[in-house]
């Protein structure tokens, strides 16, 4: 079994971090981790919480348990590592629920999208339209109606996001934005699938 050191563990939080906040950072370009000292490592007060997770966890539950709390926090480049001691487990499951059954959840998303669109007797399309401030779906995500995942997934087969950032410059969407861009490389996905499910849902 793979296993990593707590300064390894230190160096993926740093890289995770500036990636969430940092627009030219790239997590992957990288190789997940950042250049710092280890002495710098191990004169931290936290030194003992990266190696007791580097020992109780695998290398990819460790990357898996830092990217929720990334994805899952409303401000990506404010979280710190008390957020990952206090709050990293329980994003982690979540995490772990949404993507155990994402098919199942984005099914889920995609039938609120259509039912509210039907309510209002307005057409899939108008769902993306900024014409009156924020569109209709950023209004139902804001509401926890529309999981971030299928947020994702739905720019991965539309491509709305871009327009969204000519068209809205606000402190909701702005962060919002660069935490979709910065999350897509982290979700592999058969977008085809999903492209199929949206057209049984709305065609």
């Amino acid at each position: 079994m793979n296993v990593m050191h707590g300064y390894d563990v230190y160096r993926t939080y740093l890289a995770m971090k500036q990636h969430f906040s940092n627009p030219k950072f790239d997590f992957f370009q990288y190789d997940g981790k950042v250049n710092v000292k280890e002495s710098t490592y191990q004169a931290r007060n936290d030194f003992y919480f990266f190696e007791t997770i580097a020992r109780k966890y695998t290398p990819q539950e460790i990357k898996e348990m830092l990217l929720a709390c990334f994805l899952y926090s409303d401000n990506p480049a404010k979280v710190w590592v008390g957020d990952v001691k206090r709050q990293g487990k329980d994003k982690w499951n979540q995490w772990q629920k949404v993507n155990q059954a994402l098919r199942y959840n984005v099914s889920n998303d995609l039938s609120n999208i259509r039912n509210y669109a039907e309510s209002r007797e307005i057409q899939f399309n108008e769902m993306f339209s900024c014409d009156r401030g924020h569109p209709p779906l950023l209004r139902l995500f804001l509401k926890g109606e529309v999981h971030l995942e299928t947020f994702i997934i739905l720019d991965m087969v539309l491509g709305f996001v871009l327009n969204w950032d000519n068209r809205l410059d606000d402190p909701v969407w702005n962060p919002l934005s660069l935490k979709v861009k910065k999350a897509k490389p982290f979700m592999s996905i058969p977008v085809s699938d999903y492209r199929n499910l949206m057209k049984e849902k709305f065609l």
